[in-house]
């Protein structure tokens, strides 16, 4: 890579400085408001960061992710406040993944194509070498979101002198929460039991931030690369996504084991909740680019990935739990180059 002149240095950083400010501003609206567009703005937090890496090199986005983790720490209302989990929440679940994923994707990339080489290489009739970046991506983010709430659990543990004390203690202040939600309204149902419903959200809360974390910085990561692509800033060539994105076969078949060890129990089974949600999460968009590969050139391909997206909306979930499974069986089976396998023999059409 050429060495960049001073201006192009302070270009850089003056893009990390600005990334940085909008994903913190984006997520410290949420925790400040809690309002339904601020959750809506909060989704787009990563976005900044990850159009910064991929538009203006790694260390911009770096720079943007360290600086967005100082300022969420920060409140100023009434007074200068540090608010230190608030920062190390953003830096797990916002700053340092949207960076990595990005990192993962450019590493080893091919160049962006040019117009004398697309022609060649649409010249030549060999077949397309995969492109690992999607799968790259996928898996730095799929194991960096198991391993960070996984030690984030452990250490909640220690602080509390067990996991069942750290359950016991949150369960009883949010049962608290919820008996004064359920005694100021009448819109929840009479039979709501709120120690009940506390001690689920508090047993399931970890797994899904990391679930729903790796969604959305790959969300993300989609969205920005079309936007720096659009501004002919993509430092590669853009990847067939429907076929290349994909975990590693040991990824996919460490769900199994995982979904095992939950019922031990203890610490074991929730750091096990918390890897087998993230690896079934992750299978789960693999089944999703397993379905848009194998209907290519159907008639019918639109209806069915608006009909599977809308059920994903709609239910989360279970289609999501469908997907993961196809995912597995791909990962076991190859289904995307079964495909391409009966594609090549198939005699050619008159």
């Amino acid at each position: 890579m050429p060495e960049q002149t001073p201006l192009a240095r302070l270009s850089s950083l003056g893009v990390a400085v600005g990334a940085g400010i909008a994903s913190a501003l984006l997520f410290v609206v949420f925790t400040e408001n809690g309002a339904l567009l601020a959750l809506c703005l909060a989704y787009f937090a990563p976005l900044p960061l990850i159009i910064a890496s991929l538009g203006f090199g790694q260390w911009t986005g770096l720079v943007g992710a360290i600086l967005g983790s100082a300022l969420a720490t920060i409140r100023l209302s009434p007074h200068v406040q540090f608010l230190y989990p608030m920062g190390i929440a953003y830096a797990i679940g916002i700053g340092f993944p949207a960076w990595l994923v990005c990192a993962a994707a450019l590493r080893g990339a091919a160049p962006a194509e040019t117009s004398s080489t697309r022609v060649v290489r649409e010249s030549t009739a060999g077949p397309t070498i995969p492109n690992a970046a999607p799968m790259r991506a996928l898996s730095a983010a799929t194991l960096f979101f198991a391993v960070s709430l996984s030690i984030a659990a452990l250490a909640l543990a220690a602080a509390h002198g067990g996991l069942n004390a750290a359950f016991n203690q949150l369960t009883e202040q949010l049962a608290s929460v919820f008996g004064e939600v359920k005694n100021a309204t009448t819109t929840l149902p009479e039979g709501l039991d709120p120690d009940r419903l506390a001690r689920i959200i508090v047993r399931v809360i970890v797994p899904a931030m990391a679930g729903s974390g790796l969604l959305l910085v790959m969300a993300n990561l989609w969205l920005a690369a079309r936007i720096v692509q659009i501004s002919a800033r993509l430092p590669t060539t853009w990847p067939d996504i429907p076929y290349n994105l994909r975990l590693p076969v040991p990824f996919a078949a460490a769900l199994i084991p995982a979904i095992g060890l939950i019922f031990i129990g203890r610490e074991i089974g929730f750091v096990a909740a918390i890897v087998a949600t993230v690896l079934a999460t992750a299978l789960s968009l693999q089944g999703l680019a397993v379905m848009h590969d194998v209907t290519r050139g159907m008639s019918t391909r639109r209806p069915l990935l608006f009909g599977a997206y809308l059920l994903v909306t709609l239910i989360p979930p279970w289609p999501m739990a469908v997907f993961a499974l196809v995912g597995l069986v791909d990962a076991a089976l190859g289904l995307r180059e079964r495909k391409r396998l009966r594609q090549s023999a198939a005699p050619p059409s008159p």
